[in-house]
């Protein structure tokens, strides 16, 4: 029953789409090889014609790439173009000769803020442009999705077999906010690319206080020992002139509320990226700067 409910919720998401104003925000997939299926995340803003955002892929799995975006959009003819150009950050492990395969693609007979349903082919390259992987797209508004959640809640609470405890996942806004919450879970690395000689390390409690107490370290140097996270933001400079800057995130505790989530940002001059513990007492996460150099 559960699953059929689950499976039921997803199929009734991926389907249409639609835009506001100058920044439009996307959800859908991507597939590869007929088969495989990863969801997929676009923000766009659009400025004279002159595209830019960034894109994730395999929202909350364990591949999860964040990409910078580029292209044009053409109100005349009604064609998007975008390109995915470099990395932001993955929590793919990455081997040594490492390379990413950026989608690449054109949507026709297509208007921002009126089009409400796009699928189309794209065309992977390496940074190099050389051919990678090649697969399909399909992307929704948020607007629409949250539409169609809302739709989907509403049938599943007035089905008297679903359990309340079933029901109470289905809130649209609640699982919006966590498909946009970047989550670092235990045992798991984060790696960021950065041009910056120099990054910001920002932690807070983003919710109610509760006593979350974590243990910061660098390249092995501690940097906040049972540090107990408030709502007021504790920043830490640190110096990435390394080719890699490994920084440890440790949970101390779980506080009154379990598990252990702390916000952790992390700003260059270029990005600043968000992300959440999640863990329990005495698990680790780890967060790799890794140096870009030009």
């Amino acid at each position: 029953m559960n699953s059929q409910i689950l499976l039921y919720f997803f199929c009734s998401l991926i389907t249409g789409h639609v835009f506001a104003q100058k920044e439009y925000e996307y959800m859908g997939g991507i597939v590869l090889n007929d088969t495989l299926t990863i969801t997929y995340r676009l923000h766009l803003k659009e400025n004279n014609g002159a595209i830019s955002g960034f894109s994730i892929s395999d929202i909350g799995g364990t591949y999860e790439t964040k990409s910078t975006v580029f292209g044009e959009y053409d109100d005349i003819n009604k064609e998007l173009s975008f390109r995915e150009t470099q990395t932001v950050y993955t929590k793919t492990p990455l081997e040594p000769d490492y390379e990413f395969c950026y989608i690449n693609t054109t949507l026709k007979n297509f208007t921002l803020g009126r089009t409400k349903d796009a699928k189309v082919k794209f065309i992977g390259l390496f940074s190099d442009n050389t051919r990678c992987i090649d697969g399909e797209l399909f992307i929704s508004s948020v607007d629409i999705i949250e539409s169609r959640m809302t739709r989907v809640t509403k049938k599943i609470n007035r089905m008297k077999k679903v359990p309340d405890s079933i029901k109470q996942r289905f809130k649209p806004l609640k699982m919006m906010d966590s498909l946009n919450m970047n989550i670092l879970r235990k045992e798991q690395t984060l790696s960021v690319f950065s041009k910056s000689s120099q990054v910001h390390l920002i932690i807070y409690d983003g919710g109610k206080e509760d006593g979350d107490k974590i243990t910061v370290s660098a390249n092995s140097k501690t940097l906040l020992k049972n540090y107990e996270a408030k709502k007021e933001k504790r920043s830490i400079v640190l110096d990435v002139s390394d080719d890699t800057t490994s920084i440890t995130i440790e949970a101390v505790n779980e506080g009154t509320i379990a598990p252990n989530t702390v916000i952790v940002e992390i700003k260059d001059s270029h990005n600043n990226i968000q992300a959440l513990s999640n863990l329990k007492a005495g698990e680790k996460t780890q967060i790799d700067i890794l140096k870009v150099r030009n």
